[in-house]
């Protein structure tokens, strides 16, 4: 049990630092102009989206 509420605390924190990375991400898109840059870092915000998503996840599966 010990282990599981370790484990969840983790995610958590992972959840929330991921959160915090795609708000980071989103704020940068809306400041950028050059085309490259924009679907660099939008490429980067869905990946963040995607991890936030797949934290939330692993958060419901744990007993």
């Amino acid at each position: 049990m010990f282990e599981q509420a370790v484990l969840a605390e983790r995610f958590e924190r992972l959840l929330l630092k991921q959160q915090q990375a795609a708000r980071a991400y989103a704020e940068l898109l809306k400041g950028l102009e050059d085309p490259q840059l924009r679907h660099q870092f939008d490429q980067i915000h869905r990946d963040k989206q995607r991890h936030v998503r797949l934290s939330e996840r692993l958060l419901e599966i744990m007993p």
